[in-house]
């Protein structure tokens, strides 16, 4: 763990280096010769300054890592929705991930170009998935995260971020195939141990607090995190945001696999302590008060406890069809005046919220709901 004050060139070469010298330096994780693929989050078209995705200053001083360890680099993402070609550019654009590859000579990938099967071993829900060909063939992955609140999983951080190594709109499909919170974490745990990312290092100089991944708000928090296990990062990572680490899923899946420890005083954070840059008051998305009530409650209790998402950007609407697009259910009509959802089908994945690019779907959160969540109050770290 490295402070980092800005996203100046220099400021964040110096905090990756200093994040890196207690696990041995970048030459302990890159050896000459060796393909890095660097998996950053793209997830929709946002500006740098927004917090939706990894900052390219932070992309360039890995570029520059790899290099210097006499490595071959790469960068790719699949972001989430339909990836045509003229939206995955300005995405890339719009990023300014796509003007530090081009400045830096270094190939761009969309996965969705050629993805291939892969096996793992041990799977709790997913013995094999669908990946870009890049991630199965690279030497060393790096996972490089956002530090982002998220509304379906909590927290998405170094193990989340890997779910955009699934092409396009198959990712959605798994909403479908698990849209129970446990078991969708439980399948990025299985899609974790089929990437095997050897480093994750997150960008979390400005971070983004409230309703993340995309409609939030940007928070300034002065870190550079890495780790060479993601679920370590992410449990303590989500302690600095204030979560207690377990509310987070994909940390209680690998908790619950033996991969992690439950609390973040049980990792060793080597450099800065990691309650030095917590941000005090970092706001959260709303909790989950059904992961606290027996699983037999949880289809009665959905509709009126779990947030849901609401249209309420009519000026802002363009009408693009990006919610119907990727709803796995097909529970969101696109009229004249904006998208409508149909309720009872709605699984709260919150896909359409995610996914907005104008960000005109907020997510409600009903009144029993906020009553559950005064009633059920969250631990903090």
């Amino acid at each position: 763990m490295a402070e980092c004050s800005s996203y100046r060139t220099e400021d964040v070469s110096s905090a990756l280096e200093n994040a890196l010298e207690p696990l041995g330096g970048f030459g302990a994780f890159v050896s000459p010769g060796q393909n890095v693929l660097l998996k950053v989050n793209l997830l929709s078209k946002a500006e740098p300054d927004r917090a939706v995705t990894t900052h390219p200053e932070v992309v360039r001083a890995l570029i520059h890592a790899v290099r210097s360890a006499g490595g071959e680099v790469s960068v790719g993402d699949s972001p989430g929705g339909p990836n045509t070609p003229a939206w995955v550019r300005q995405i890339h654009q719009t990023s300014g991930i796509a003007k530090v590859c081009a400045e830096e000579n270094v190939p761009l990938l969309l996965f969705d170009d050629d993805p291939v099967r892969v096996t793992t071993h041990d799977p709790a829900l997913f013995g094999a998935f669908t990946i870009g060909r890049a991630v199965a063939q690279a030497d060393v992955l790096i996972s490089v995260p956002k530090f982002k609140t998220h509304g379906f999983m909590m927290f998405t951080g170094a193990v989340k971020n890997l779910f955009g190594c699934i092409p396009g709109l198959e990712k959605a499909t798994f909403h479908l195939k698990v849209p129970g919170r446990n078991e969708f974490a439980e399948m990025l745990v299985d899609l974790m141990r089929v990437c095997r990312p050897a480093l994750a290092v997150m960008d979390a100089v400005v971070g983004m607090e409230g309703d993340g991944p995309a409609g939030g708000h940007p928070r300034k928090i002065g870190a550079l995190m890495a780790s060479a296990d993601c679920a370590a990062l992410d449990v303590v990572a989500s302690a600095m945001a204030g979560f207690d680490p377990m509310e987070v899923y994909t940390n209680r899946a690998a908790a619950n696999r033996g991969l992690v420890p439950t609390t973040a005083d049980e990792i060793d954070v080597l450099g800065v302590p990691w309650r030095e840059l917590a941000p005090p008051d970092f706001r959260l998305p709303a909790s989950d008060p059904m992961s606290r009530m027996p699983s037999w409650l949880n289809d009665a209790a959905n509709a009126h406890l779990l947030a849901r998402p609401e249209f309420t950007g009519a000026v802002a609407c363009t009408l693009c069809g990006t919610c119907r697009k990727v709803c796995p259910v097909g529970a969101v009509d696109l009229g004249s005046d904006g998208p409508a959802f149909d309720r009872s089908a709605c699984i709260r994945c919150y896909c359409c919220q995610e996914l907005c690019p104008p960000q005109a779907i907020t997510l409600h959160v009903p009144a029993l709901g906020r009553l559950a969540a005064r009633m059920l109050p969250r631990k903090r770290p």
